[in-house]
């Protein structure tokens, strides 16, 4: 596993034993013990896989699931305390992809990673050459986008895929369903709202003046396009 995994527990004893199973496997592991944490890495890196464990005193799990699947397509582990149906229903309506219910051995925590990384549409970087366009350059090895002046910014799971999508289809017009359908990956998870939200945190990340967008142009009444420089 070369990829990088954020585990979200303030039981630090267990999270360290999680976190060495996982790092032997090859796993680039970040521990953190709160939300405030998890949302400052979040801004900073790029996950591949978030375990959040939910039975915590410094943070609510399921709210920060609920706000961290609004934002990607990765992965999401929630780790409960019990298996109340209610609790597990929760759970997967704030967004989980799997409930694990502890305890749980390092060895099956990370058998069950591994099975989510298999499975895990994101796009993997390494199958991606850079794209140029204009004076962009999209770096997938990275999930970064370097401007004309040389400048380096992250990109986050979503923000990568959508500016990947359209860069590859510069000078086209794509439809509003077309980029949902294409970013998210199934059905009833983006949304037109969802959509305007990630372009403007786009804009603001690589337009020198986001309220005059130079690249991403929004094409009244049909959806997006990413000009040719």
């Amino acid at each position: 596993m070369d990829l990088k995994l954020l585990l979200v527990t303030d039981d630090l004893e267990t999270g360290r034993v999680w976190a060495y199973a996982l790092g032997q496997r090859g796993a680039d592991v970040v521990q953190v013990g709160s939300a405030a944490e998890a949302l400052a890495h979040w801004g900073k890196d790029v996950f591949d896989l978030v375990a959040i464990d939910v039975h915590t005193t410094q943070l609510d799990g399921i709210g920060l699931c609920r706000q961290l699947r609004s934002e990607a397509v990765i992965p999401i582990l929630l780790l409960l305390p019990e298996a109340s149906e209610a609790g597990v229903l929760e759970a997967y309506r704030a967004g989980a992809d799997e409930c694990i219910v502890k305890p749980i051995g390092p060895a099956l925590l990370v058998a069950k990673v591994r099975s989510w990384l298999a499975r895990s549409w994101t796009v993997p970087a390494g199958a991606l050459e850079v794209l140029q366009v204009g004076d962009l350059s999209l770096d997938p090895g990275r999930r970064r986008i370097v401007t004309g002046d040389g400048s380096a910014v992250k990109l986050t799971n979503l923000e990568f895929r959508l500016l990947h999508l359209m860069m590859s289809h510069a000078g086209q017009v794509l439809e509003t369903e077309l980029i949902i359908d294409r970013v998210w990956g199934y059905p009833d998870v983006g949304d037109s709202v969802l959509l305007k939200n990630l372009i403007y945190r786009l804009r603001r990340k690589i337009e020198p003046d986001p309220g005059e967008p130079r690249y991403i142009q929004t094409v009244a009444r049909e959806g997006y396009g990413f000009r040719l420089m």
